[in-house]
């Protein structure tokens, strides 16, 4: 009798949670009235492109997330088979962690909770960009590939200029102030936050890497202007090539890369070697 009590509140606490996150879900995109709408707008040919392809895959994991609660829901009202893979999302909800079938569109190690609110962020950012305008800052970890949008704002920037794209590199100048303190578009490249450092700390009165406080592990990053330039040999004197990473995970997995690139930061009273031996690095979402 108890183990029936047991597996009775279990099945509720599953389908209170599968209820609550189909309410919560977003639509998904409608790929035609945003083709139609930017068509009538001046952004960049590359970074519609990149927007497109991100919607795209965002609907993907909508399309996964609000077919699996709702098959789900009738799973466990006993109007329809569980299957192994949704077996596996009823497991994912009840220790909090994220399912396998969907986790395919970006790696991120959070817990369920934490991962469904980064998610509905994320899509927040892509309707905005989509229904509105092109951000004046973007939150870089909103993309499931970071590297595809830099690469359009190279693209971008080689029209412009008429040089050629493998030409071109980065410059990247860290903005001390706050989102809303920044109303134009920069001329070249792209405003950038939502960056963490892990094993150091950003100094704003000095303008450079400094120790991170104790008991800090990560600290946020200022907004940062990723602003394509002429490629340079060497790393400007006096700064330290930073790694950047999509999550914690620095290695990634086989299929996808954490590794996004290189980032030349002041370092500060510390030479490069300090911070090399530190595993300084830059992470574009954290674990929790």
């Amino acid at each position: 009798k108890t183990d029936v009590v047991v597996l009775i509140s279990v099945l509720e606490i599953v389908l209170k949670v599968a209820r609550s996150m189909k309410e919560q879900m977003p639509a998904v995109f409608r790929m035609k009235d945003i083709i139609e709408e930017l068509s009538s707008r001046s952004d960049p040919d590359p970074l519609k492109t990149v927007l497109l392809q991100e919607l795209d895959r965002y609907n993907k994991l909508l399309k996964v997330l609000q077919t699996s609660l709702a098959q789900l829901e009738l799973g466990i009202q006993g109007l329809s088979v569980i299957t192994p893979e949704l077996e596996e999302v009823f497991n994912g909800m009840l220790s909090g962690q994220v399912p396998d079938m969907w986790a395919f569109a970006y790696p991120s190690l959070k817990p369920l909770g934490a991962w469904t609110r980064d998610l509905f962020l994320r899509i927040e950012q892509m309707d905005k960009w989509a229904k509105v305008a092109l951000p004046k800052v973007f939150w870089f970890t909103g993309f499931t590939y970071p590297t595809g949008f830099l690469t359009a704002l190279l693209q971008t920037c080689a029209r412009k200029t008429g040089e050629a794209i493998d030409a071109l590199g980065w410059e990247f100048n860290v903005i001390p102030q706050e989102e809303n303190g920044i109303s134009q578009y920069p001329k070249d490249g792209a405003y950038m936050k939502g960056i963490y450092l892990e094993g150091a700390r950003w100094d704003y009165e000095h303008g450079y890497l400094a120790e991170p406080l104790p008991m800090e592990l990560f600290s946020p990053m200022p907004i940062i202007h990723f602003k394509p330039a002429m490629a340079k040999k060497k790393a400007p004197r006096g700064t330290y090539s930073c790694p950047m990473y999509m999550y914690p995970l620095r290695t990634g997995t086989r299929e996808r890369p954490s590794f996004v690139l290189m980032v030349h930061l002041k370092s500060g009273q510390q030479s490069s070697d300090f911070w090399i031996k530190r595993g300084t690095a830059l992470l574009l979402s954290l674990a929790e």
